[in-house]
């Protein structure tokens, strides 16, 4: 209990259980009221627990039962949740005392027997902790590697048949690293040497992102309204894939941009920025309650170019067609490229992939049509699927002979038919794909 009268771990349980109850996205349930009324020391903790059991679900749960020595659904939700807050905490946070760790999380059981059971398991966990690991990989490798990673099985199954073993396993390890802050330096106000200079001076360990010319990749955690340069509008937060879509777009001063499905903006300032502000770059969501990040976004990178407007993509408007010399076509995904940023979704799987794929296409089409004759149309995912990727771009392709796939090079990395896929096991970004499609 802290001395404001908050405790996280209490705030934690009800989030989690809230979250295996109602579903909902893990950054949307860390920004409500349960968070954010803790104090900032006590949320850091709270926001790391949360995140931590979250990924780590399918591990802590086989740990569960091993300890406890009942099935998953011999236990209420309320003890299971319980019980796998304090193996993460024992586990997999560094810095807490594990008689803290045990104590604290003990004390929110609902009764005496719970309280017993809750505190039996944790304390042969900590007695037997070396010994606690997957099952093993001999008898069943699939099953192995989703307990080990904490994906489940469907995923490591597909990844399996599309990696083979050795390279489908550092792709699950990358899943569970917790990757850099990426930031994009504002090369209209100043250059990547003098932010990385200034970043340095200020304390922050910070180098040059190896495959993007104005990124800069910060270690160790950070607050990016916090960091020098912010309010002055010399960065903004976005991932190098996401970097290098803006190259492979590059847009020139005086044309027309439309970024569909653009929300929180990071494309749309990019392409603003590579423009020098000369020109248009239209900022378009379904969700009109998010245009004011971009709108605000825009305004302290000191950006004119951009404008917002709410649209469904999945909705063509005459006036679009052939009005923008190049469109952004950053389309909804199953974020299996994203999981270390975001551990929820690894639990929604391929769930809903149909629906999703249609609306993919009608997005990818209606796009199209905004494209000029001679123009460039940019179509990405951050996913890693080919059923999203390359045959969402051969069923376009097939469909539309006025496109053609163009090769590109970017960071050093060259495209296979105008498509290029990036691993976060491999080059050390979000899994993301690109390609590039000109309207002939």
């Amino acid at each position: 209990m802290t001395a404001a009268g908050k405790d996280p771990r209490r705030s934690v349980l009800s989030l989690l259980l809230q979250g295996r109850e109602n579903g909902g996205y893990a950054n949307l349930a860390v920004q409500g009221e349960e968070m954010t009324a803790l104090p900032p020391r006590e949320r850091a903790f709270a926001t790391a627990l949360f995140y931590g059991v979250t990924e780590r679900r399918l591990t802590l749960e086989y740990y569960t039962g091993v300890l406890t020595a009942r099935s998953p659904d011999a236990l209420s939700a309320h003890t299971a949740i319980l019980v796998q807050m304090g193996l993460y905490q024992l586990l997999y946070m560094g810095g807490i005392p594990p008689h803290a760790a045990v104590y604290e999380t003990v004390a929110l059981a609902e009764n005496p027997g719970e309280a017993a059971l809750v505190n039996a398991a944790l304390r042969r966990a900590l007695r037997e902790a070396a010994a606690l690991g997957p099952p093993p990989r001999t008898r069943d490798l699939c099953r192995h590697l989703s307990i080990a990673y904490s994906i489940p099985r469907p995923t490591v199954k597909y990844f399996l048949g599309r990696l083979g073993e050795k390279e489908c396993e550092a792709f699950l390890a990358a899943c569970n690293r917790k990757p850099p802050l990426s930031l994009r330096v504002n090369t209209l106000r100043i250059g990547r040497r003098e932010f990385l200079e200034r970043l340095t001076a200020a304390g922050y360990e910070a180098h040059p992102d190896p495959l993007s010319a104005y990124g800069i990749e910060l270690v160790g955690p950070a607050a990016p309204a916090e960091l020098p340069g912010y309010p002055e509008g010399l960065f903004f937060v976005q991932d190098t894939a996401s970097q290098l879509e803006g190259a492979v777009l590059a847009p020139l001063p005086g044309e027309k941009i439309l970024d569909l499905c653009a929300c929180p903006g990071g494309k749309s300032f990019g392409a603003a920025i590579e423009m020098r502000d000369d020109g248009r770059v239209e900022a378009r969501d379904l969700h009109a309650s998010k245009l004011p990040l971009i709108r605000t976004g825009a305004e302290r990178l000191g950006l004119t170019a951009v404008h917002t407007k709410e649209s469904d993509a999945t909705q063509s408007d005459p006036a679009d067609t052939g009005a923008f010399d190049r469109v952004i076509c950053d389309v909804p995904c199953s974020g299996l490229g994203v999981l270390a940023k975001k551990p929820d979704l690894r639990y929604r799987g391929f769930s809903g992939q149909e629906e999703l794929i249609a609306v993919q296409r009608r997005i990818l089409e209606n796009a199209a049509r905004a494209v000029r004759p001679g123009g460039v149309l940019v179509y990405s995912t951050c996913t890693l699927t080919q059923e999203e990727n390359e045959e969402a771009v051969a069923f376009f392709l097939s469909s539309r002979p006025d496109f053609s796939a163009e090769d590109f090079s970017v960071g050093g990395l060259t495209s296979s038919g105008g498509m290029l896929t990036l691993w976060p096991h491999i080059h050390h970004t979000d899994g993301f794909f690109l390609a590039k499609l000109r309207r002939i």
